[in-house]
């Protein structure tokens, strides 16, 4: 039987996954609403990250960086170390750039979605 600690670790992987195919679909067919996707996994990084008291690595950023959900600031944080950024981003300011095409994932990370 799974751990209460392992299942959420694999809701937290479903969700980031959910998310990035998100991210992708839009890439490939913008005409199709994904506000409500992106929110949804959003909303459930939020979540797990402040039930749990951690920081959340959402994924690794094209073509250098990562994305974190900080639980203590209640932000998502994009960290370019090869540019010396760190940029802080409320949920909808996160949902408006990644429909604008910033902070892309690293897809060949992701791919076997």
């Amino acid at each position: 039987m799974l751990s209460l600690n392992h299942s959420t670790m694999d809701a937290i992987s479903l969700v980031k996954n959910l998310l990035i195919q998100a991210i992708v679909q839009h890439q490939t067919k913008p005409y199709l609403p994904v506000w409500g996707e992106l929110f949804t996994a959003l909303r459930e990084i939020q979540k797990a990250g402040q039930h749990s008291q951690k920081n959340i690595h959402v994924y690794s950023i094209e073509p250098t960086g990562d994305l974190w959900y900080l639980y203590r600031e209640n932000v998502f944080s994009v960290d370019l170390p090869g540019m010396g950024i760190t940029i802080s981003l409320t949920q909808e300011q996160l949902i408006d750039a990644l429909l604008k095409g910033s902070f892309q994932p690293t897809l060949s990370i992701t791919e076997p979605l």
